[in-house]
């Protein structure tokens, strides 16, 4: 990837999570000339009533002149975009999901994040389980895969991490009373290599953390929604896990629940996993940490370290020894945090953590309980940041968190029985124990911490909650959307915006950066149907119209 920077290979730009591009012909001098050179329609709007828009939150890749990007129903594009005047599409890949069926079972939203390159293959993945390789030069179907079962709510909306001949994806659902998986295809056959499930099962190590004595680990959640990242030198990847289910009654699964709300480092060729790391234990607050987890070298305390680091969603910035797991740093970085006083300086556990209880109070006030009322959490649910990548830039060593801040209420009910186990709850219906409400408006904001301690170097508030995530670049720039539209560049030491564009539709996808014939591009997808998280915020976005876009800027 370091010897093409003209492209964009990987879901992260790098295996290592970065999200940095090398290329600085735009840069922080003229950038203020970048103009939009051309944008192409996708398609998105075929059938499927109520859930025709699929959500754009896809990554695009490059390959020498040519764009693959997914619409919200993982419908797969091959763009031609060498002239930099247009872009023309080449192929066009329809998985045929049925969506009225497939929009009553995804939890969170009909999303695909995008597909990975194999070879002269491109490995796509849709929202009802299936995984496919298809031609690069002509997008037909090679071979298809059913790696998740719909039929107990497991869905797939991350773009497969591909390491040697190996395809990584996970289930998502954890708001049905899944069990999170993470799985490997071996590109070559279309076939199974191993599975890896995220909650441990009898007499796998972690198993004993689910305390409740009815086996309700078989629905514990820890599903999978965002691309891992990959060290080649000790060929280890790196994968955030989910919440923990149900989300909001601990009292339902007592014990710290491993491995929701966690990482774990595992083995691409076996499965096997070397060493896990949980954040939040017995986590009452749907804090998932599956976000991605940038592989960074610094010097910590003036010895180089080799760290993992995460900007988690329950408001605090980790830094990981990658060899090991042990805890090295970690500090707040949201503006308002309140479920725990701070973090154990050796272990990262939180000081508001009881080892003496199997139900975690943290702060009492904030944790949704039966028979009490709403608790306050800050960071909100939504987290300090959720899905949306963060962007490293490896010459400033910044790391760049574009957030979500505020707080919001958690309300307890308590969880009855999935069906298998004696309860009347079906498969495909919500397993969540509690619910949310938003009653203050959340904002947003992009913030510069310095990996190594966690430090914040810069800040600047956003009007919206981000949901779009950052690109940082060698031009000295970060990029970001939002979700009224405006696609905004700012100066990577000071945050400071120096440039905008409005689209006039939500962007809810991260940008990337590509050149062909030695001219730059930034190219981003745009027309998220907005979320019901973004208008009980914002009323003024209602009348956003939904598209199906890709928008390319130059010089």
């Amino acid at each position: 990837v370091a010897k093409e920077p003209h492209n964009w290979l990987l879901h992260h730009g790098n295996y290592e999570g970065h999200r940095f591009s090398q290329l600085k012909a735009i840069n922080t001098d003229n950038v203020k000339d970048l103009k939009m050179v051309f944008s192409v329609a996708l398609g998105g709007f075929e059938s499927g009533g109520r859930y025709k828009f699929g959500n754009l939150e896809g990554t695009p890749l490059v390959e020498d002149g040519v764009m693959y990007v997914t619409d919200g129903w993982g419908s797969v594009y091959a763009i031609d975009v060498t002239s930099g005047k247009r872009g023309q599409i080449r192929w066009k890949f329809d998985p045929g999901v049925d969506r009225a069926w497939a929009g009553d079972v995804a939890c969170c939203g009909i999303n695909n994040r995008g597909v990975a390159l194999w070879k002269d293959k491109v490995i796509s993945i849709a929202l009802d389980g299936r995984m496919f390789s298809l031609n690069k030069a002509t997008g037909e179907m090679i071979w298809e895969r059913k790696v998740a079962d719909p039929a107990v709510a497991e869905t797939i909306t991350l773009a497969p991490l591909v390491v040697r001949d190996i395809a990584i994806v996970g289930a998502a659902g954890g708001e049905f009373g899944i069990r999170g998986w993470i799985d490997g295809t071996d590109l070559n056959t279309g076939k199974q290599v191993w599975r890896t499930y995220t909650i441990p099962g009898t007499n796998e190590p972690g198993n004993e953390t689910w305390k409740d004595g009815k086996d309700r680990w078989k629905h514990g959640g820890g599903s999978i929604w965002e691309t891992a990242t990959y060290d080649a030198e000790t060929d280890t990847f790196y994968q955030g896990i989910g919440n923990a289910g149900p989300d909001w009654d601990p009292e339902y699964r007592p014990g710290d629940n491993k491995w929701a709300a966690s990482v774990l480092a595992i083995s691409p060729s076996d499965g096997k996993i070397k060493w896990g790391y949980q954040y939040t234990p017995n986590d009452p607050y749907d804090f998932d940490e599956i976000s991605e987890h940038p592989i960074v070298n610094v010097k910590v305390n003036g010895v180089d370290r080799k760290l993992v680091v995460h900007a988690a969603r329950n408001g605090f910035f980790y830094a990981l020894d990658r060899t090991n797991g042990s805890f090295v740093a970690g500090k707040q970085y949201v503006d308002q945090l309140n479920w725990t006083t701070g973090l154990d300086p050796k272990t990262g556990r939180p000081l508001s953590y009881d080892p003496t209880k199997d139900v975690q109070l943290y702060t009492v006030g904030t944790t949704p309980r039966r028979g009490q009322a709403p608790g306050r959490i800050c960071p909100s649910h939504f987290g300090g940041k959720n899905w949306e990548p963060t962007a490293y830039n490896p010459e400033l060593q910044l790391i760049y968190i574009p957030g979500i801040e505020g707080c919001n209420y958690l309300e307890n009910q308590e969880q009855k029985d999935m069906a298998d186990q004696g309860g009347p709850v079906q498969w495909r219906s919500r397993f969540a124990g509690g619910g949310q409400k938003t009653t203050e408006r959340l904002y947003g904001s992009l913030k510069a911490v310095d990996p190594a301690t966690g430090d914040t170097k810069a800040t600047l508030k956003l009007e919206y909650p981000n949901y779009s995530g950052a690109l940082a670049t060698a031009g000295n720039l970060v990029f970001i959307g939002h979700a009224d539209g405006t696609l905004t560049a700012h100066d990577a030491k000071t945050l400071k915006e120096v440039w905008s564009f409005s689209v006039g539709s939500g962007i809810n996808a991260p940008p990337i950066s590509y050149s062909v014939n030695g001219k730059q591009y930034i190219a981003v997808l745009v027309g998220s149907r907005q979320s019901i998280n973004v208008l009980q915020n914002a009323p003024e976005l209602k009348n956003t119209a939904t598209a199906s876009m890709l928008y390319v800027f130059g010089l």
